[in-house]
């Protein structure tokens, strides 16, 4: 008797149903490092493959504490999604769907650093980002033979307000150089600090 209960025991909890793993997402961003004003393709799977489902994409802003949805987007076959996202500055993203949270996707973002010849040895120098670098410098350099040389740290001294949040700041500074010489800007890692990345301008003629 029983070895007849005990058969029944196993029996019914074999058949018992097995309870579906909760659904999970992936998120994964392409390129990890943009450019400031350019963007970076979010893309992901929901694990149970159906199309038509809501996805909620939050970001949270370098310095804040919370994530933010940023937009809301749609499954397609396989339960793939895409946002093409436009971080300001170092953004963390994360994909939602009801309980199901995906790992974090770090996007790093450059400024944008200009160096324009005004007429000979003098020069103007903006960053272009989501906040001010006013009292920030950035380092004025040479190129000597294969070696790039420091000449002079510019500090940044005025800003221009864009399309929010865009803040252009600039310097306009002199230096004696002869023509036609390689010149760029640097803004170092330690002027940037922790929202942005070292920015380098393109080389131009002195």
């Amino acid at each position: 008797m029983k070895k007849l209960i005990s058969i029944s025991i196993v029996a019914a909890f074999c058949a018992a149903p097995v309870a579906a793993a909760p659904p999970t997402l992936t998120l994964k961003a392409a390129p990890t490092v943009a450019a400031y004003g350019g963007s970076t393709t979010l893309s992901g799977v929901l694990s149970t493959l159906k199309s038509g489902q809501h996805v909620d994409i939050l970001g949270q802003d370098c310095g804040q504490g919370a994530f933010k949805k940023v937009a809301t987007v749609t499954t397609t076959t396989g339960g793939a999604f895409t946002y093409a996202a436009k971080p300001t500055m170092k953004t963390n993203y994360q994909a939602k769907q009801k309980a199901a949270t995906s790992p974090t996707a770090a996007v790093q973002v450059t400024p944008t650093l200009t160096l324009t010849r005004l007429a000979q040895g003098k020069f103007n120098v903006s960053v272009t980002a989501a906040q001010t670098f006013v009292g920030k410098y950035v380092v004025f350099q040479r190129l000597r033979k294969s070696k790039w040389v420091s000449l002079k740290h510019v500090t940044l001294a005025t800003v221009a307000h864009g399309t929010k949040p865009t803040e252009v700041s600039s310097a306009t500074f002199r230096i004696k150089l002869p023509t036609r010489l390689r010149v760029r800007a640097v803004f170092p890692a330690a002027q940037a600090a922790t929202c942005y990345l070292p920015a380098k301008s393109k080389v131009i003629r002195s």
